[in-house]
């Protein structure tokens, strides 16, 4: 016995206790699946548990999301951690799925092979039993040994007993008959050759009902999990037509057999998922109200980075630095001092500035980003409306600024008062000669 017999011992034994009591292969394949259901059922209902818990803590992983930018690693850290503090399994609720395409495999081998899974029957035993039944150039390859196991009887148990020698008593015959229906065979999209009969047509319908009923198991999963119609996320068209193409692909290519145990799984699947549906429903209830109180915070929390804004960007304004450009006084008295060279006064030129191109500090470009301070912009009709609310004197200050920028007049701050004095007309400073000369350079012409 090899290891894979050890490991699909538990599902060959169950297996072949429901063949030899029901004497049908059918009802034992629904009553197979019925068995696991029922054990993993525990492990679905806790599954379901954490996608409830997951799809409440959503919300707050789009947060960390937002902190973190597009510093993955910091993101992932902080995930981990928050999964952590709040016992979250991010898997838990998605491994569970995959369960039933998992004992597939086994199942498949037991269909596939069940003199040597079912009845523990060596390779040579196998070729013996094959050969006392007339099947002289058999191999243990593909569906032969189903093929085999079919062609047992009541009338041949006794000859292939005898060929298999000391394994001849765990030889039963399996009777493969499930309402008219050949288990044994695989089914054929060109069923119309070889004739017209209920086994052909009834094999080939057997990977449509599969499919058909993959589809409305996800349907009613969608139905029962769903906190409210708002918050119900649409699976993708690609999503939906996976679960039906791979049963459609294991009923063409696989024994039928295969397709009653999908079709027996997505049967009490239904099921299933009503009766989690009940037990959960306070679940859901409560979750549905965490998710809405988690909504209403985000919109307030919201509403206060709007309301800081409006009033940082209302001060700016207030204190004089609107977005629109005011006449810059010159400076009186430049010095020149730095432009001469020697006896020459301006060898290097009236405009030679030494800081014109002042050093820039090294600023590491891994490192985090510096702020940007932009120019303040004006009150919108929303910015307006939070400062009516929460300060209606700043917002006043505001506008008496806005309407000074837009008449052209200098803003001169003076505590909590605003002082506006009317800008030159001619667009010059106050500093400025009439020459448009600076005083500095007024001195030098006066001297030379």
């Amino acid at each position: 016995m090899d290891i894979w017999q050890i490991l699909m011992t538990p599902f060959s034994w169950l297996l072949k206790l429901f063949c030899e009591v029901f004497n049908s292969y059918g009802i034992a394949l629904f009553l197979f699946t019925i068995v696991v259901k029922i054990v993993l059922f525990p492990a679905q209902l806790k599954a379901k548990k954490s996608m409830i818990k997951q799809t409440v803590l959503n919300g707050q992983i789009q947060e960390i999301q937002k902190r973190c930018g597009n510093d993955k690693e910091r993101y992932n850290q902080e995930l981990q951690k928050f999964y952590a503090e709040n016992n979250v399994n991010p898997m838990g609720g998605c491994g569970w799925q995959l369960i039933p395409i998992a004992v597939l495999y086994p199942l498949y081998a037991i269909i596939r092979r069940p003199l040597k899974y079912m009845m523990w029957l060596t390779e040579d035993a196998v070729k013996a039993v094959a050969k006392a039944l007339g099947w002289a150039d058999f191999t243990p390859v593909g569906t032969n040994e189903l093929t085999l196991g079919a062609m047992m009887t009541a009338e041949n148990l006794g000859t292939a007993k005898a060929a298999a020698g000391a394994s001849a008593a765990s030889l039963f015959v399996i009777n493969f008959d499930f309402f008219g229906i050949d288990l044994s065979q695989i089914p054929q999209l060109k069923f119309w050759e070889g004739g017209v009969t209920w086994n052909s047509v009834g094999l080939f319908l057997l990977p449509l009902i599969s499919a058909g009923l993959s589809i409305v198991t996800m349907l009613v999963t969608q139905k029962t999990n769903q906190m409210n119609k708002d918050q119900q996320v649409k699976m993708s068209p690609m999503l939906m037509l996976m679960s039906p193409a791979i049963s459609l692909w294991i009923g063409f290519a696989m024994p039928a057999g295969l397709c009653i145990y999908w079709i027996a799984n997505s049967l009490l699947g239904m099921v299933q998922e009503v009766i989690c549906g009940a037990m959960l429903r306070k679940d859901y209830e409560a979750a549905q109200l965490e998710m809405a109180e988690q909504q209403r915070k985000a919109k307030e929390a919201e509403k206060e980075r709007r309301r800081k804004a409006a009033e940082k960007k209302a001060a700016a304004i207030a204190a004089g630095k609107s977005g629109k450009k005011q006449p810059q006084p010159k400076k009186k008295g430049v010095d020149v001092s730095a432009s001469r060279e020697g006896l020459r006064t301006y060898a290097r030129g009236r405009a030679y500035d030494p800081n014109r191109y002042p050093v820039t500090p090294y600023r590491d470009p891994n490192g985090p980003a510096q702020p940007v301070e932009e120019e303040p912009k004006e009150l919108t009709e929303e910015d307006k409306k939070l400062l009516a609310e929460s300060n209606p004197q700043l917002m006043a200050q505001a506008e008496a600024a806005e309407q000074a920028a837009k008449d052209d007049l200098t803003i001169v701050p003076l505590g909590e008062k605003i002082v506006i004095e009317a800008a030159p007309s001619d667009g010059q400073s106050p500093d400025a000669t009439e020459d448009g000369y600076e005083e500095a350079y007024a001195d030098e012409n006066e001297e030379q």
